[in-house]
């Protein structure tokens, strides 16, 4: 199942701001784009010569293996967390 929430934490000095981003939303949105360039991507695929149901599998894959993913990075005065639900 592809990740449905990204969480975006921020701490400036003593301030810490959490905002939830709901990726569900954005799949919603780039889904008409997607199915507009489904044909230029099997077209490409094929002369490429590279199997299209392979290459969509495996990019859905890579967005599924995208969930639970916890990135932090920390330095002295700034902290940043994203983190994929």
């Amino acid at each position: 199942m592809i990740p449905l929430f990204a969480v975006i934490g921020f701490r400036l000095r003593d301030r810490k701001i959490r905002l939830w981003f709901p990726l569900f939303l954005a799949w919603l949105v780039l889904l008409p784009v997607i199915l507009l360039l489904l044909p230029v991507f099997c077209i490409v695929c094929l002369v490429g010569r590279v199997n299209p149901l392979r290459a969509l599998f495996t990019g859905w894959r890579v967005l599924a293996g995208l969930k639970g993913t916890h990135i932090e990075v920390d330095d002295s005065k700034v902290l940043i967390l994203v983190s994929i639900v």
